[in-house]
């Protein structure tokens, strides 16, 4: 149990910094590909935590009784408005490969990065 509540933890913090990332990139002028990053990361790790928190419960979080099941179908809802990861993915992919093998690091290095 006490893995599965790093494991979360790690994850509602690579989230948090996915959303300061997306926030940066916004107040920037809307750039677009650190916003791609963002939602895939934070959509990432909102499957992965909302997994483990039900695990943790045993599944129990499933049933009516148990309040669990309300954050989870919010989070399942909210990771494919806008497109899931695998879109904003692929998004983040097709311009790295554009970009060429030559330019693959300053890219990345670009995307969290203020231009």
């Amino acid at each position: 149990m006490q893995q599965n509540l790093a494991v979360m933890a790690g994850q509602a913090a690579a989230a948090s910094a996915a959303a300061d990332l997306a926030v940066e990139a916004f107040a920037d002028g809307l750039r677009r590909l650190p916003i791609a990053a963002a939602k895939a990361r934070a959509g990432e790790a909102a499957g992965i935590a909302a997994a483990m928190a039900h695990q943790i419960h045993g599944a129990i979080g499933f049933t009516y009784e148990h309040r669990l099941h309300f954050f989870t179908k919010r989070l399942w809802s909210w990771r494919d408005e806008y497109g899931n990861e695998a879109e904003w993915n692929r998004l983040l992919g097709r311009h790295l490969a554009h970009a060429g093998a030559s330019r693959l690091w300053a890219e990345i290095i670009l995307l969290g990065a203020a231009e």
